[in-house]
């Protein structure tokens, strides 16, 4: 996972600042490991278990979960082991097994009682970090195992379906929302999956959002809709294919007598 966030299309606006400050504290956790454990280059020595779990038999449970030792793990957990054993950062095991890419882990502690709602000291959940991840298969890995799709960060209260919307998954937003994620849970701070699409430039999301029921008039703790931000940036600075999704956003809202609220220039 050496890329959980990349960038793309999104205008150079003054409010980048406020999206890279909110893209970095989602994914902190992860780059973190992913450039030490999961991603280490050539000639360059990966993260040990035992150096993210200070107790033996977390560090052992770990292990066993990166190499995909169903067995091993079940094992371990039989003899007492914690399957949410948690290590530097607040890291769980269930997130390590993530950041090792395994899958096989990843359902062995599932199986194994492990609890997918425990967050790191970000307040990230294996799911939320499954959703921003490069590869649909531990996402997949976690809903096929009825995982709950609207767990949230514990700190923040966003939802997963705003981590596939900051890293521009594309594929792990639609699993989300296919497998019942709420489109208008909102954060601590009160914004929804719709505002989170619409500060991000991702109107052609803002329309999925709306067509799968996402509230247009849902304000946030500074009193304004997703439409707000849907309107920051000018034509100027959105290419073709950003343009043509907003006035698709914006036909819906009007065919439903939607209030338009603003109109770039």
């Amino acid at each position: 996972m050496a890329s959980l966030i990349h960038g793309s299309r999104h205008a150079p606006v003054a409010r980048s600042r406020a999206l890279a400050a909110a893209r970095a504290a989602a994914a902190a956790l992860g780059l973190w490991l992913c450039l030490s454990a999961a991603s280490a280059q050539p000639g360059v020595r990966a993260m040990q278990a035992r150096e993210v779990f200070p107790a033996a038999t977390a560090a052992e449970l770990a292990e066993a979960a990166a190499g995909g030792d169903a067995a091993r793990v079940r094992a371990l957990v039989a003899a007492g082991a914690d399957p949410d054993a948690r290590g530097a950062r607040g890291i769980t095991v269930l997130q390590w097994a993530l950041y090792q890419r395994s899958v096989a882990g990843l359902r062995a502690l599932l199986d194994a009682g492990a609890d997918p709602a425990r967050g790191a000291d970000d307040g990230a959940t294996v799911l939320q970090l499954a959703a921003m991840a490069d590869d649909p298969q531990y996402l997949r890995a976690l809903l096929d195992a009825k995982v709950d799709p609207n767990l949230t960060n514990t700190v923040t209260g966003a939802g997963a379906l705003a981590s596939a919307l900051m890293a521009e998954r594309a594929g792990n937003f639609a699993a989300l929302l296919a497998a019942g994620a709420d489109p208008g849970r909102a954060d601590c701070m009160g914004n929804t999956p719709l505002h989170v699409a619409a500060k991000i430039n991702e109107f052609g999301h803002a329309l999925t959002l709306l067509r799968a029921g996402a509230d247009p008039g849902a304000r946030n703790a500074q009193g304004v809709t997703f439409q707000r931000y849907m309107f920051m940036s000018p034509d100027r600075l959105l290419n073709a294919r950003t343009r043509s999704e907003r006035e698709a956003a914006i036909a819906w809202l009007r065919e439903r007598g939607v209030a338009v609220e603003n109109a770039a220039k």
